[in-house]
């Protein structure tokens, strides 16, 4: 079946409203500027700049988690999901931070990174992968 002319357009338009629909959670995302010195102490630490602020929602990719050690260390490694509007222009590597969660009061806080976006000509969100390290 072919669609008129703007049709599909239109439909993953009214897609995209009912995707936002659905992100009743807060973040901010920031991408990294590299290093930074501090000019009063001196002291070099990453720098990061905020490339949005405003609704996403945390889903679940797998119901399990990996516990790796390293040099000693058990932590834990979940794999979620991340939604956003496609207007939020994240990138890979960008890290997410949940400011509000309306239905899991656990998730404000916590932090992610972006790992891996679904691609396609008619995304009603930007579903990332991201993955959240604690430990």
């Amino acid at each position: 079946m072919l669609l008129e002319p703007g049709i599909a357009e239109a439909l993953t338009l009214a897609g995209r409203e009912a995707a936002e629909s659905l992100m009743i959670d807060s973040c901010v995302v920031e991408r990294s500027v590299g290093e930074v010195t501090d000019p009063v102490t001196g002291v070099v630490s990453e720098g990061w700049e905020t490339v949005y602020t405003g609704v996403c929602k945390v889903q679940g990719r797998q119901a399990q988690a990996a516990s790796p050690v390293a040099g000693g260390h058990a932590f834990t490694v979940e794999q979620l999901m991340i939604h956003l509007p496609v207007s939020a222009q994240s990138r890979l590597d960008d890290r997410v931070t949940i400011v509000t969660a309306t239905m899991d009061p656990d998730l404000v806080g916590a932090t992610f990174r972006l790992t891996e976006l679904a691609r396609g000509t008619y995304r009603t969100a930007d579903r990332w992968n991201v993955e959240a390290v604690t430990g």
